[in-house]
């Protein structure tokens, strides 16, 4: 285009060149018209379509998605009434087992209360009650501190059928302990023990044994009994020193006083 201006202004005169300025004003026009194009199709997207272009393919996406995941759902649920009428199918024709009893541990019975006091008035005692178990070595334990008194929760609760286990200390580190005067108890006294909503039992001493450390009557004082009873143990005799234990264990049998 540039050629064709210049070839114009030198071939006309000055009168002609006049004349050709329209010409040349035009070829101008027409010269910044095709400078100027208008996007196509094919060019890049202003970030406005491009936008609107992303938003069309996520709806499309989502469309898409949810048209799969109702399909999913329609084949499960057409599925559950399957499951059902097998459930209910197995149901009728499995036969039902009644679950077998749990045998009382160490051959008590249900029933009794979970101790959280004893009283014993004939020698000014009360103090709470804490449960405990069994030591490594198989012996039962005993509470931590000399004021506290350990029920055997492994064995019989108060009240039930069978031999309740109370244990606690005779003297400790500071001096005399909660049962220091166990051994005092005679038959007839009473012995109480509490649970925590209050409910109380009431136990008469029977007797009173003392027996070597090593060679106490388990059974006697642990086993299966057909009476309710509760037993207190405390240490007695002279103290050992090498052993770290008192030589004898002092076991007082109570049972349950009827009403």
């Amino acid at each position: 285009m540039f050629l064709l201006v210049v070839w114009l202004q030198h071939s006309f005169s000055a009168a002609a060149l006049r004349n050709s300025k329209k010409l040349l004003f035009f070829l101008s026009i027409l010269l910044l018209s095709a400078c100027s194009t208008t996007p196509d199709e094919s060019s890049p997207a202003s970030p406005e379509n491009a936008a609107e272009t992303t938003g069309i393919n996520e709806e499309e996406s989502t469309l898409e998605e949810t048209a799969l995941e109702t399909e999913v759902e329609s084949t499960e649920n057409s599925t559950e009434p399957e499951a059902a009428a097998q459930t209910e199918t197995e149901a009728e024709t499995t036969p039902v087992t009644q679950a077998e009893p749990i045998e009382p541990v160490l051959g008590g019975s249900a029933g009794g209360i979970i101790p959280v006091t004893l009283s014993i008035p004939a020698i000014d005692v009360e103090g709470p009650v804490l449960p405990v178990g069994l030591e490594e070595d198989g012996a039962m334990e005993v509470p931590e501190t000399g004021d506290d008194i350990g029920w055997f929760e492994r064995g019989v609760k108060p009240g039930a059928q069978g031999n309740a286990v109370l244990a606690g200390h005779v003297d400790d580190l500071t001096g005399p302990a909660i049962f220091f005067d166990l051994e005092k108890l005679e038959a007839g006294d009473e012995i109480t023990v509490t649970s925590a909503d209050g409910e109380s039992l009431t136990f008469v001493v029977t007797h009173k044994e003392a027996y070597p450390y090593q060679d106490a009557p388990i059974d006697e004082v642990f086993g299966a009994t057909s009476s309710r009873r509760l037993n207190l143990i405390t240490c007695t005799g002279e103290f050992d020193r090498d052993a770290g234990t008192h030589r004898e264990r002092l076991v007082v049998f109570t049972e349950l006083k009827q009403e």
